[in-house]
This record gives C-alpha cells, structure tokens and sequence, in this order.
C-alpha cells in the first residue's frame, strides 16, 4: 500500500495540480527518503515507454 501511495504522489507531481493540503495528507505516513528512487523509477520506465514507441514508429514508417 505504501509503494502505491508512493506512486500517486509522484505520478501527481509529474503533472504538477494538485492542491496544498492534499499533497499533505499524502505525504503523512510516507517513508520519505524512498520517495526520490520511486520517482526515477517511473521517470526511467516513462521514458523506455516513449523511446519503444519511437522506435516502433521508425520500424512502421520503414
């Protein structure tokens, strides 16, 4: 449940709307200095998502 919770405040700070005092209610029981590895994790598995489908492009247009 936490890794989860951990997910959606960064998946929400990706996108960068979200109000004060939610972002504080989901911050409180979260082990913080996990926090920024979970956050390279999503940006590095986003960026494999956008560089596969680039490549998958090339190889259609070819």
């Amino acid at each position: 449940m936490n890794l989860l919770k951990m997910t959606r405040i960064v998946l929400w700070s990706f996108l960068g709307v979200r109000r004060g005092a939610s972002h504080q209610a989901d911050i409180t029981g979260v082990k913080l200095p996990l926090l920024p590895f979970v956050a390279v994790l999503l940006a590095t598995g986003f960026g494999a998502i956008l560089f596969a489908l680039a490549k998958l492009a090339i190889t259609v247009a070819h």
